[in-house]
């Protein structure tokens, strides 16, 4: 103990003596350690412990694709029998079921528009998540003949709405008129289906009442083995119903993150592998300095030999100084990093995590910071420790002096680590510029709609209201209308199943010129006849139905190009008659029209909009009059004149004054959804990999410079001769210059290498091809340019030398 403890003091001496070279060593290892703790908070905190739930490893999705597998399509949605024989499936541990709607909160406030969540009584005891507040509702809420109905409510919606007051335990609040008691608060994390109020409720025997059904597997159980189970239970659900809308779907197992993260989480271990590679740069950066200043402390280390101290001493002391840099660097890191984690968690797309995840630096984070620190200092000072830890005894107590060179290894590592850094600040950038590249390109990828000034607003009616299908119509088009009439409203209309970009939903269809084929299946988009004016759909040919034939359902259709081309073959589409069955549909919420599944005439054919992501080909598509199917609430879709954001608040006020109990929610504007389904995640990758290279360009520029000033210290002598002798002043530039030639280019050429070795495994987690050769040429000639910057400047104070000074320098 007293040997660490020398050991200690005689560091901190050594750091006082060389305050330049502390504060650069701790910088370097702060940034890598720092961005490397913000990084990995965000990967623990999003695939490592993203749920509170229990057992959340065995919560599964089953997902209801196409027969080609694509998806997701659909959940698995039951009714109370089929419930039942879920339950009782041998693979499946638990279910729950859960529907949500929007209601409006009143009271003493301005009506407020809430996401309820209805769900089976066993929901809390199936997530075993105990409560903030209160307790959470069990079977006994929902039996038969209990007290009044109760009420869970969410964290984010009891900070809202209620400013977090402890005192709403047993009050109640009134949704859509009916008054519910607050029995609880859920944890902050408990997050599921973005509820603002958990209410229990029994599923009735509706054969046409369906749920949105999530299963728990037993322990052990393979996920083909479920899906298999599962699809003969499906295919068994639909066999009696030609009109299901499960029917021929292909199940698939799908884990909670896989649902949420699909590919974001192979970008998300690409950037994390993007700062080891800064980290790795970092050390390198403390490396170089720590030969070069160990160099200059050869002839005290040679005094130490020559009075005892063996070669492991040596190593100790160094390698503790190397340590204590690192934790130094360490704890500036980490506080950088309670600063980087916020700032990366404010620019994370909506989406792109789970609700549930918690992003923070946690006890966990901080373990692996230390042990990264402790890591590190062991990485970056073993190879140095050693080299330095047997100096040449005779030469150096002869020469006398701290300016010897220390022989030629030292000068091959440093260049074998500056080609190691240069060629892993290459690998960096060209990562940055391909994903860049990808983000840009996905941005600038045509629509088939313009997305701009245009928002989408949803409006709640009273519960109750609107009871028939003529009324709930005539109340679409007096909000719809309402809203056109508002002075920088341009156009609006209603969106019953499509929202641009994701389109609607993909249904089998039939076409009478085709009786063959069976298996077609198109999406299925339910508007309004201003749904092409407002996202400047272009007509391509024919008509599009208008107000009249809207208000009677008329039997009309219009398809896209990608229908025209996919089931008829190019030829002229209009006249022809399509029809799907799904749409007679028969659930209590649902208000439907005459005959929805008749034959629909073709009046028009429209340009292709992206309706299946926006990196997928468009589908085919039906766009029919959204009276064939009234749900109970109304999806806007409004183009402005001007700014959308100032104009979402002047909609509200208007409709307010149309109707009081009118409640809006969920409006953000069409950008804004975009940006939720690709681009955020794509500007998301592109940005904190642009930061990583810029980071990783500032330390290999370090690096470079601090060698070809060491080199220059070292040559000092040499160069005071040869200036002496006659050599001008560009000439010593270009002599230093070209020393670290073969330098750059062993770096040039293995980056280069990486860079492309590593494509497809970039390409295929994160989007991006690093190959692309305008990417390499660009990351490559910016590294050059900064790596000619950090020279130039020691190599011009070498030929400014005095050579009488240089001549006495021994």
């Amino acid at each position: 103990m007293g040997g660490f403890l020398q050991d200690l003091r005689f560091a901190f001496r050594q750091f006082q003596r060389s305050p330049g070279f502390v504060i650069t060593a701790a910088l370097s290892l702060a940034l890598g350690i720092g961005a490397t703790t913000a990084m990995f908070s965000i990967i623990y905190g999003v695939l490592f412990d993203p749920y509170p739930y229990k057992n959340s490893d065995r919560m599964v999705h089953v997902e209801l694709r196409d027969k080609s597998g694509r998806g997701p399509q659909l959940f698995l949605f039951v009714n109370a029998t089929e419930y039942q024989r879920l339950l009782r499936t041998s693979s499946i541990e638990d279910v729950f079921l859960e529907r949500d709607q929007q209601e409006t909160l009143t009271g003493d406030q301005l009506p407020v528009s809430v996401r309820v969540g209805l769900y089976s009584p066993n929901l809390f005891e199936y997530m075993g998540v105990p409560p903030l507040l209160g307790r959470e509702f069990t079977t006994a809420d929902a039996a038969h003949g209990s007290a009044a109905p109760v009420a869970v409510l969410s964290y984010l919606f009891w900070k809202r709405q209620f400013g977090g007051s402890r005192e709403i335990i047993n009050k109640t609040i009134a949704l859509d008129h009916t008054l519910y008691t607050v029995i609880g608060v859920a944890a902050q994390r408990f997050t599921w289906g973005d509820s603002d109020v958990y209410v229990p409720a029994t599923v009735t025997a509706e054969p046409h009442e369906y749920w949105g059904s999530f299963v728990r597997l037993r322990p052990g159980v393979k996920h083909e083995a479920v899906a298999a189970e599962l699809q003969v239970l499906l295919d068994h659900f639909t066999e009696s119903d030609a009109r299901d809308f499960r029917r021929n779907r292909k199940v698939a197992i799908v884990t909670l993150n896989e649902e949420v993260l699909g590919r974001f989480a192979g970008a998300l271990v690409v950037l994390f592998g993007a700062v080891v590679g800064l980290l790795v740069i970092g050390c390198t950066n403390v490396s170089i300095l720590m030969l070069a200043r160990g160099t200059a402390r050869q002839h005290e280390l040679a005094v130490r030999v020559s009075v005892g101290a063996g070669r492991t001493r040596l190593i100790r002391q160094l390698l503790t100084e190397a340590v204590l840099l690192s934790l130094t660097g360490a704890a500036l890191g980490v506080l950088a990093a309670y600063q980087g984690v916020r700032v990366i968690a404010e620019i994370v797309p909506f989406y792109a995590f789970p609700h549930e995840a918690a992003i923070s630096v946690n006890s966990v984070v901080l373990a692996f910071s230390a042990a990264l620190a402790v890591m590190t200092g062991i990485l970056f000072g073993i190879w140095p420790a050693w080299q330095l830890s047997s100096p040449q005894l005779a030469q150096l107590i002869q020469a006398g002096s701290p300016k010897h060179t220390g022989g030629p290894r030292g000068g091959r590592m440093h260049r074998l680590l500056i080609a190691g850094q240069l060629a892993l600040t290459l690998v960096l950038m060209a990562g940055a510029a391909a994903a860049t590249r990808a983000f840009l390109n996905l941005t600038h990828t045509p629509l088939g709609f313009d997305a701009d000034h245009v928002f989408l607003m949803n409006v709640s009616f009273p519960k109750g209201a609107n009871a028939t299908w003529k009324q709930r119509l005539q109340a679409n088009e007096t909000v719809r209308q309402a809203v056109e009439q508002v002075p920088g409203i341009a156009a609006a209309s209603v969106s019953t199943s499509w929202r641009p970009g994701l389109g609607g939903f993909i249904a089998k269809i039939e076409i009478q010129s085709e009786p063959t084929l069976t298996e077609a299946q198109a999406v299925l988009a339910l508007v309004s006849h201003r749904e092409f004016e407002v996202l400047h759909i272009p007509l391509l040919a024919g008509r599009v139905f208008d107000e009249a034939e809207l208000m009677r359902s008329a039997h009309v259709a219009l398809i896209n190009q990608a229908f025209v081309k996919q089931f008829l073959g190019g030829q002229n589409p209009i006249g022809e008659r399509v029809r799907s069955p799904i749409l007679k549909v028969e659930q209590p919420n649902l208000l439907v029209a005459e005959a929805p599944d008749d034959w629909l005439e073709v009046i028009g054919v429209v340009g292709d909009a992206k309706n299946d992501g926006l990196d997928n080909p468009v589908k085919p598509a039906v766009f029919l009059p959204y009276s064939f199917v009234l749900v109970p609430d109304e999806a806007l879709l409004v183009r402005t004149s001007g700014d959308p954001e100032a104009m979402i608040h002047t909609v509200k006020e208007r409709l307010r004054e149309v109707n009081g109990e009118i409640v809006t929610g969920d409006d953000h504007t069409l950008i804004w959804w975009l940006d939720t389904q690709g681009w955020g995640r794509g500007r998301f990758v592109a940005t904190l990999f642009g930061l990583f290279a810029g980071l990783a360009l500032a330390l290999a520029a370090t690096g470079l410079y601090s060698v070809v000033s060491y080199a220059v210290t070292q040559r000092t002598q040499e160069l005071g001769i040869r200036m002496a002798l006659g050599a001008q002043r560009g000439g010593v530039v270009r002599l230093v210059l070209e020393s670290t030639l073969i330098t750059l280019g062993a770096g040039f050429a293995v980056g280069l290498g990486l860079s492309i070795a590593l494509s497809r495994i970039v390409s295929s987690l994160a989007g991006g091809s690093i190959r692309d050769p305008f990417t390499l040429l660009t990351a490559s000639l910016l590294l050059i340019l900064v790596a000619i910057i950090a020279c130039i400047e020691p190599a011009w104070r070498a030929a400014s030398i005095d050579p009488m000074k240089a001549l006495r320098v021994e």
